[in-house]
């Protein structure tokens, strides 16, 4: 399981830290990693960014309490599967549940929704892509014809590890190569018909609680690096650090037009 990463970790300072702590570790830290000092420039920026970003949220007292709060939350949900997984299992690395690889004994039904054909055993095609998609993410279980559970989150990197290991322990649905989907295979979910309310823009019949970010495989390929995720909540594709936590909805196939 991911270490979660916190804006204290990225400025090497505690919890507790003072904010006359907090302007000496981003100094210190921000004279290090300096671009005119790196011979890998973007690196360099994209960690300055980094820096900037944790300085203005501790120094902000409304902003460092919601990212404690934030904290707590995950850490609570961390330790709650890390619990459940040693219960379940000993001595291995990671697994996911064995709800998501039962072999069901009656046939998968399907049902058109939108532009989707979703299908009772968890995923949907899109009919206008061709791309095939779980109906949960990550960390969450479907059963019974519903999503159950909350989604894990990752750091970008993680997600893409977490991919591999869902593939290595038997993938889903009869098939072992889902990935992270890209960022134009993933604004392909953003439906901007659905009303607003709380329930994002994607098809919430087929995707059901549906987490509010998700990354994709993309990276930033602009100033200051980082990866694109989009943020289901508004309907946004935003480019952030690798270091954020962010959800993860696996695709697989290959689209059957140029995205």
């Amino acid at each position: 399981m991911s270490k979660i990463r916190t804006h204290y970790d990225n400025l090497k300072v505690t919890r507790n830290a003072p904010d006359i702590v907090i302007k000496a570790a981003h100094k210190a830290l921000l004279q290090l990693h300096h671009p005119d000092k790196s011979s890998d420039k973007l690196a360099a920026e994209r960690i300055t960014r980094i820096l900037n970003d944790a300085r203005e949220v501790l120094l902000d007292p409304a902003r460092r309490k919601q990212h404690d709060d934030w904290i707590k939350e995950q850490e609570a949900r961390h330790q709650t599967k890390h619990q459940a997984h040693n219960a379940q299992h000993s001595g291995d690395e990671f697994h996911f549940t064995d709800e998501h690889h039962r072999n069901p004994d009656e046939a998968p039904t399907s049902k058109s929704i939108g532009k989707f054909l979703a299908f009772s055993h968890g995923i949907a095609t899109d009919t206008e892509t061709g791309l095939v998609w779980c109906r949960f993410a990550l960390g969450q279980v479907w059963r019974s014809h519903h999503v159950h559970g909350d989604a894990n989150v990752y750091a970008w990197s993680d997600a893409l590890d977490a991919a591999q290991t869902f593939n290595r322990q038997g993938g889903f649905a009869g098939f072992s190569d889902w990935r992270v989907p890209s960022i134009n295979e993933l604004k392909t979910l953003l439906d901007r018909s659905q009303p607003n309310t709380g329930q994002h823009f994607i098809e919430n019949q087929v995707f059901l609680n549906n987490p509010h970010w998700i990354w994709s495989s993309s990276v930033y390929a602009g100033y200051g690096g980082g990866s694109w995720f989009i943020n289901f909540s508004d309907g946004m594709a935003i480019n952030e650090s690798q270091s954020f936590h962010r959800a993860v909805r696996l695709v697989r196939g290959q689209a059957n037009k140029p995205l």
